[in-house]
């Protein structure tokens, strides 16, 4: 079937227009997610570029043809860039419009030395092609912690499924024969305007439930982590903590609970300030992670005090881990406004037992601890129902 070209572009147009409203809206609500101000920008420039091709025999066309051109390569090279700064990544500035400008002069070439529709085509459909790849391919490879969500994977193949139909199109064109011009209603026409409807409102909505996950695992985020430590709060250590002693008593694997308390810390707070208090719980979790494995949980418990919990790990192996975190952490001073700020820490350790909750291995771990504050600090002990 074929449709009336300038009606598809109307609604193309519009549909640009009514996502470039709601990427600005979100972006106007959320301004750290910049990607979302390229997302807008993209949208009506795209919609700009094919409103103009509607003046195609109106307005001179060396004028018209290479800046409506021009502005629907600028809308996916905008969309690109979005891809990146939503990575993270650097803007590539000077390649994108490098590309802009000989995506440009050779649509102009073709109008002014030679008026040829088809090598006009093959020019736009390269660009697109190759911009609908590149934004495919970050979106695919990009995410937190190399895992991108769902919204991120559907929405590279809306570009991927974009970028093959668009060279597909551009090979028939090539190989039917000369084009008398792009609003000529053909069947190729009508199927391109119809799959670039789809890919647009495809890619918009994709944009946005993108924009919708991220902004969940910030609040997951928020719920789940100390912001001043990075460690997980009390809550959710507890949770995790919680599942992890059911699959550790399930298939009888050792789970091994550590309580970890900065030495003399509300010294160091009363003496340098709490600014210095702060910069040193930092420094801590810095320590303690670097050693750790994923599947360890280390979580704040509160104050000063924190909780390491290490599944499949028997006794032995978590005080060789207490002792080499002890003697990192006294050998890490805090530098802080011309000082050096010695710390230390002492440790209880508590195996999980079978048949009893966390909380039965945090008593037995606060007891242990307590002795080694007892005995001088800086110390690591173990519970004494399991020495």
């Amino acid at each position: 079937m074929i449709l009336d070209t300038r009606t598809l572009i109307i609604v193309l147009v519009g549909i640009g227009v009514l996502l470039s409203i709601a990427a600005f809206l979100t972006w106007r609500a959320h301004r750290h997610i910049t990607a979302l101000a390229y997302w807008a920008g993209g949208a009506l420039v795209g919609a700009g570029g094919l409103a103009l091709v509607m003046l195609y025999g109106v307005w001179p066309p060396a004028l018209v043809i290479p800046l409506s051109n021009a502005l629907v390569a600028a809308s996916y090279l905008l969309n690109w860039f979005g891809v990146r700064s939503f990575a993270g990544q650097r803007i590539p500035w000077r390649r994108g419009l490098a590309l802009l400008t000989a995506l440009t002069a050779g649509n102009l070439w073709f109008v002014v030395m030679a008026n040829d529709v088809t090598a006009r085509i093959l020019i736009g459909s390269a660009g697109i092609t190759g911009l609908s790849l590149l934004a495919a391919i970050s979106l695919w490879r990009m995410g937190p912690e190399d895992k991108p969500g769902r919204a991120q994977r559907v929405t590279a193949l809306v570009f991927l499924f974009h970028a093959l139909f668009v060279a597909g199109r551009a090979a028939l064109t090539a190989g039917s024969g000369p084009v008398d011009g792009i609003l000529t209603p053909n069947l190729v026409q009508s199927a391109g305007f119809l799959e670039a409807i789809m890919a647009v409102t495809g890619w918009g909505f994709g944009f946005l439930a993108m924009t919708s996950e991220r902004l969940q695992a910030d609040l997951d985020r928020i719920g789940t982590i100390d912001p001043l430590t990075g460690a997980y709060n009390r809550r959710a250590f507890m949770k995790h903590a919680d599942k992890e002693l059911a699959r550790a008593q399930r298939n009888g694997a050792p789970l091994t609970l550590l309580l970890l308390d900065l030495d003399r810390f509300k010294r160091v707070n009363d003496t340098f300030g709490h600014l210095a208090g702060d910069a040193l719980l930092r420094l801590f979790s810095e320590t303690v992670t670097a050693r750790l494995r994923r599947t360890d949980l280390f979580g704040r418990y509160g104050g000063e005090e924190f909780c390491l919990l290490l599944p499949d790990t028997d006794r032995s192996g978590a005080a060789v881990l207490a002792e080499a975190l002890r003697r990192d952490v006294a050998a890490r001073p805090l530098p802080f406004q011309g000082h050096e700020i010695a710390a230390s820490v002492s440790i209880g350790i508590a195996a999980c037992r079978s048949g009893e909750d966390l909380d039965a291995a945090l008593a037995a771990a606060d007891l242990a601890l307590y002795r080694a504050k007892r005995n001088g600090r800086n110390q690591v002990m173990l519970d004494e129902a399991t020495a």
